[in-house]
């Protein structure tokens, strides 16, 4: 390893703990918790090296990697039913002493600790990923990518966690959000680990989304503290000058009106929102030859700008159908809710997730971890379509 590499594997081990300083400083503000911070950090690193030792057993035995690049079904369900449980599992013992002691009195808490959990854990990957191996681009990125998947990931069952005090560990809220976690893990080893470099475009947007879900439960769990005041000056200091809707205030718009539901608009949207987005494709398809673009590089697996421009504006086109279609349904239908624009957006990606499946199921785990962000949009969409 040149110095060079050195200090590069260096920065990316010390950017989750500059993350957990940062934690540390908002806490120590906030509650006054440092040392249970830490204590969670320090368990959250720990509990890699199990994750380690086990992982490597498992490809050694069968043969396996995970950064192999291969398109494969075996590596898939190795992701999906080891790697991503383990990793997610382990998290949550490390988090498991803390809330089993009850230090878990504020809403926020719960992000907190599993935030800590989760950058100690990443700063072992880190350390271990990229330790004694020559250090290319590739590996570099994956190891950043690395530091906001694994925090939004562990943020999603730490919401859970705050909301649920009372029952904090194994409540309906807290397994349903632990599975969503565990899901979105794989369909991100996956991604990033497993296929070919150019997918790595696919990632951003995907951890886009999930933080700004995690924004918003940051937000959801602060409002839930226990003064007013003091509700109002930690939001003022976590999170300062951006106001989007609540968490809260999206469920009031997906909840039924007075009206019935309308069953009609949902099918119909569907067909809409599959209108919509073929219509984008296509003409992403015929810019991107107008322009020259060659969509045969995402095949022959090139791993330079001539196989991310195709792939960037594919996915580009078929999340901007979304909203669109969102907001034509929401005015077509003139509802003053959101549910069944989501609704019919809902049936448009499980109807392409299915087709997906049945013509190459390995697009199903981009199209899954896109698929959030697609329903985010059209919800986004249609509220914009009710209020105008």
């Amino acid at each position: 390893m040149t110095a060079v590499d050195a200090l590069i594997w260096l920065a990316t081990v010390a950017a989750p703990l500059g993350g957990l300083a940062a934690l540390l400083l908002g806490t120590q503000r906030l509650y006054g918790r440092r040392r249970f911070v830490v204590g969670t950090a320090l368990l959250g690193a720990i509990a890699f090296v199990p994750a380690l030792l086990l992982e490597g057993f498992l490809q050694r035995w069968q043969g396996l990697d995970k950064v192999a690049g291969t398109l494969d079904a075996v590596t898939l369900i190795y992701l999906f039913v080891v790697v991503a449980p383990l990793e997610q599992g382990l998290k949550v013992a490390a988090v498991a002493p803390m809330a089993r002691l009850r230090t878990v009195d504020e809403p926020f808490d719960g992000l907190v600790y599993a935030a800590a959990a989760a950058l100690g854990f990443v700063s072992a990957h880190n350390a271990m990923y990229l330790w004694g191996r020559p250090l290319s681009s590739i590996d570099v990125v994956r190891a950043a990518l690395a530091v906001p998947a694994h925090l939004f990931f562990a943020s999603l069952w730490g919401y859970a966690l705050g909301r649920e005090r009372k029952r904090p560990l194994g409540g309906r809220r807290f397994n349903a959000a632990w599975l969503a976690a565990m899901l979105l893990n794989g369909a991100y080893d996956y991604i990033v680990f497993a296929c070919r470099p150019v997918a790595l475009f696919i990632a951003a947007p995907m951890l886009l989304g999930v933080g700004f879900v995690t924004f918003l439960a940051a937000r959801d769990l602060l409002r839930r503290s226990a003064s007013p005041h003091s509700s109002q000056r930690r939001e003022r200091r976590f999170l300062p000058h951006i106001s989007p809707p609540s968490l809260g205030t999206m469920r009031e718009a997906l909840r039924r009106t007075e009206r019935p539901l309308m069953l009609s608009w949902i099918a119909f949207g569907a067909l809409v929102t599959v209108g919509v987005m073929t219509t984008t494709l296509a003409l992403a398809v015929a810019l991107g030859h107008r322009f020259g673009v060659d969509f045969a590089a995402v095949d022959r697996g090139d791993a330079s700008t001539a196989a991310a421009a195709p792939l960037l504006l594919l996915v580009a086109a078929a999340i901007a159908a979304f909203p669109f279609a969102g907001y034509l349904v929401a005015r077509a239908s003139s509802t003053g809710s959101v549910l069944e624009p989501a609704a019919s957006a809902a049936l448009a990606i499980l109807g392409s997730l299915v087709l997906l499946g049945l013509a190459a199921p390995v697009a199903v785990v981009f199209a899954t971890a896109l698929a959030p962000i697609a329903f985010s949009l059209a919800c986004a969409g249609a509220w914009i379509g009710t209020t105008r």
